[in-house]
């Protein structure tokens, strides 16, 4: 069994979590299948014992990341299809040494030397890193309660009514259609750190964000939200990510003011799409 190092804790009232929970069972058919694959096993397994899952033409799941010699730590390789934001990790009936294995990073929880601050910027909470951080570096997974559609609909609509904040981040992946001139919609993943949730519910929004989001899948067939650094990193920079996505375009319709400045900001903050 993997443990996650995770030292962090909230500046407010709300539970810290580790990794993603399930809702509470509404008793609804919806989440007893996203209860089915919250417990179910990913079952393509490695059998690496010699070559440390340095690739993806000896290891089934390798060939994610590489070692940045400088830094010291494994880092995403270039994403040249952005457009499938998606990794695969090595896994708990893997045959690969879990302290060699070069294809398991996000499993560990998230990178040291993070700081939750008072963000002068956005007038709220942010994270900040202390320390260089490298491109393609695991910054945090955004964790929270897994949701339903319905119940995600639910929470929406009373953020809408009550002019609450929106904390719940809705993961769309997709898969190239037979003809490859297409993206066709294959899985939604729903969560909501905003009563139980990790340090990556604090980064904020920008329009020209220095992370990014991958759907990062371990041993679950859900995935967890990986969020990664975009390019190279200064200490003290603050970190932030697009919370509508860069490969769809957001809906704007309503959105509430974008504090972000960046050159190309849009005004707004993008909507949940679910």
């Amino acid at each position: 069994m993997i443990e996650i190092c995770d030292d962090y804790d909230h500046k407010d009232l709300v539970e810290y979590i580790l990794e993603n929970v399930l809702m509470p069972d509404d008793g609804s058919e919806e989440f007893k299948r996203l209860k089915d694959d919250y417990n179910s096993q990913i079952t393509s397994t490695c059998t690496c014992v010699i070559n440390n899952c340095n690739n993806n033409i000896d290891c089934c799941h390798g060939g994610y990341f590489k070692y940045h010699p400088v830094n010291k730590e494994l880092v995403l390789v270039n994403n040249e299809d952005k457009s499938l934001p998606s990794v695969t990790e090595c896994n708990d009936f893997c045959k690969c040494d879990l302290q060699l294995c070069n294809n398991r990073l996000v499993q560990f929880g998230p990178r040291k030397k993070l700081e939750i601050f008072h963000s002068p910027q956005y007038k709220s909470m942010g994270v900040r890193t202390l320390i260089d951080i490298p491109c393609g570096a695991f910054i945090c997974e955004y964790a929270g309660e897994l949701l339903t559609l319905a119940e995600a609909k639910r929470r929406l609509d009373f953020v809408d009514n009550y002019d609450k904040m929106n904390f719940i981040l809705c993961l769309h992946e997709f898969t190239k259609s037979k003809d490859n001139t297409d993206y066709q919609a294959s899985q939604v993943t729903i969560v909501d750190p905003t009563c139980r949730g990790n340090i990556g519910r604090y980064l904020n929004h920008s329009c020209q964000p220095n992370c990014e989001i991958f759907a990062v899948r371990i041993n679950c067939p859900i995935p967890k939200i990986g969020i990664f650094a975009k390019r190279n990193i200064s200490a003290n920079e603050e970190l932030c990510f697009h919370y509508g996505g860069e490969i769809l375009s957001p809906d704007l319709t309503n959105g509430k003011p974008c504090l972000c400045s960046a050159p190309n900001c849009v005004g707004v903050l993008p909507n949940t799409r679910i």
